[in-house]
């Protein structure tokens, strides 16, 4: 979800960043006297002043994996604080702190109120997205029970969404390897397979909707991040907000969206939701909750904004991810893509491309996961906000206040190397030597879906990423297919390196710029 902040990133520099600054030297002066709790107790990054705090905002957001590496090492398996703009964030490390904060009792530290907090949801999404969240269930039990079931259908999205984009946008060379822009590609390639079981045919490939589900997190960005700046004298402005958020969402591929889910729900009133044709895919699987829960008139918007949700939270993560899987690929294929075509080989010969097959594929699953490891999304994580009016004390005896806001040492933690070695090498067969020289649950727990204090990308503990079953399964069929299907190299631009990483505050955003080279295998069949 942080990985969005690249959309925010490029509005900005399309409006122009003297405009912003403006803004933001006026909302930081009104906003300085809000306060917020006390957190002298706690170690700090840079001047701890009400003003003098922004010169240590400036340096930590120009720098702020640097600066949080910097801070874990000085506090060891502890915590600080480090300052945003708008607010301090305590920020803690090592696997007691981490185990305790995955632990901890909704009362205590909230999820919930901190994403609200984040993304201001109740204005930029909608009330209901805020206070119902039904919609986590369906992605965590329904949306993840039906992935054997509809496997063909994410799987077939892969197939032909890689050849469709592939020939769309790539410049074909005269030896047959076909230049791509990576990032670019990827998108569109995600957006397609993702809406596959999300919204199903037609509407996973109308170029309109397409367009909507992909740029949907800038206008939920950009609104979040100036309603977090607005002090208390302004915040009867946030409905100019939410003004702007739905001008947005008169965008044709909502029109598209929404006529497709009322044709959807009509059917269902008319025929019955048990019908042999009915199709397996969240529509369904979010009205079949949504229409216990809202009146008529409401329900078909309900079900709108939950697959919005969906869009927002899966497309830019698992492009950010699969665009940096491919980058390492293409950088070393020499060492990685023999090995991991003669296991796609072997699983799928017997096992056909199901869902049964990925779970053999361990050196698969083991590049992804080190991939997600090595980059990942952020250099912060399983933020929390506390809402215990007592606060929320750790076993080092450490008292947070209520109304803190509390996250985990994400990227400093992937590269410790307490826990890792050679923890800031890329290793693609990292997990999977580990797993074929391992033994009853250690073959478990080095899995890409399994989380541990030591591996949070998918967070930890009650609150992991419910929908992280269905990222896994879909970032390692589109790795499965592109090793058994094309041949593979880095770009001219790349000058034989694996394109580096940015950082935009505390997101990491992959090179968008940079070309990948494919060649389509001809001694392999397509698949279907």
């Amino acid at each position: 979800m942080i990985s969005n902040l690249v959309a925010l990133k490029d509005a900005v520099c399309a409006n122009g960043w003297l405009t912003l600054g403006t803004i933001l030297i006026f909302l930081v002066f009104l906003n300085y006297t809000q306060g917020g709790p006390d957190l002298r107790h706690i170690p700090a990054f840079g001047p701890q002043g009400r003003l003098t705090s922004y010169i240590g905002s400036y340096r930590f957001l120009s720098n702020a994996c640097g600066v949080v590496a910097e801070e874990v090492n000085k506090h060891p398996a502890g915590m600080f604080r480090v300052p945003f703009l708008d607010h301090w964030e305590v920020v803690v490390s090592g696997t007691q702190l981490v185990n305790e904060l995955s632990k901890a009792s909704d009362d205590d530290l909230s999820v919930i109120d901190a994403v609200a907090d984040v993304l201001q949801t109740e204005f930029t999404m909608g009330e209901s997205i805020k206070y119902d969240q039904y919609h986590v269930g369906v992605i965590g039990s329904t949306l993840t029970r039906n992935l054997v079931a509809q496997f063909d259908d994410v799987y077939d999205e892969i197939a032909v969404s890689c050849e469709d984009v592939m020939e769309a946008k790539g410049e074909k060379k005269a030896d047959g390897w076909v230049s791509v822009p990576l990032f670019d590609t990827v998108i569109d390639i995600v957006a397609r397979t993702g809406n596959r079981l999300f919204v199903g045919l037609p509407l996973c490939r109308n170029r309109d909707y397409l367009h909507l589900a992909r740029n949907w997190a800038v206008d939920v960005f950009i609104g979040a991040f100036f309603i977090n700046f607005m002090p208390w004298i302004l915040k009867p402005m946030r409905q100019r907000i939410v003004a702007l958020r739905r001008r947005y969402f008169r965008h044709p591929g909502k029109d598209e969206l929404h006529k497709t889910v009322n044709e959807r729900v009509q059917l269902d009133l008319d025929f019955g939701t048990d019908r042999p044709d009915r199709p397996s895919d969240a529509i369904s699987w979010m009205y079949d909750v949504a229409r216990f829960r809202y009146s008529p008139d409401v329900v078909v918007d309900e079900v709108v904004q939950r697959i919005m949700f969906l869009n927002f939270s899966a497309i830019h993560t698992s492009t950010h991810a699969l665009t940096n899987i491919i980058y390492h690929l293409a950088a070393r294929p020499e060492i990685y893509l023999d090995s991991l075509r003669r296991e796609v080989e072997e699983v799928t010969s017997r096992l056909g491309w199901t869902k049964a097959a990925l779970r053999e594929m361990i050196k698969v699953d083991s590049f992804v996961r080190e991939s997600e490891r090595f980059n990942g999304l952020s250099c912060l994580i399983m933020t929390r906000k506390v809402v215990n009016p007592l606060g929320f004390t750790f076993s080092n005896g450490v008292s947070v206040p209520f109304g803190a806001i509390v996250s985990v040492a994400n990227y400093a933690t992937h590269h410790n190397e307490d826990y890792y070695h050679k923890a800031n090498e890329f290793d693609g067969f990292r997990f999977s030597d580990i797993r074929e020289a391992a033994e009853g649950f250690d073959t478990i727990r080095h899995q890409m879906v399994h989380t541990t204090p030591e591996h949070v990308t998918f967070g930890h503990g009650r609150h992991s990423c419910p929908g992280r079953f269905f990222a896994a399964n879909e970032l390692k069929a589109a790795l499965a297919h592109i090793v058994l299907f094309y041949d593979i190299k880095l770009g001219d631009n790349c000058h034989g390196v694996k394109p580096p990483n940015h950082w935009l505050s505390i997101a990491l955003i992959p090179d968008k710029r940079a070309h990948v080279m494919f060649k389509r295998r001809s001694d392999v069949e397509t698949v279907g």
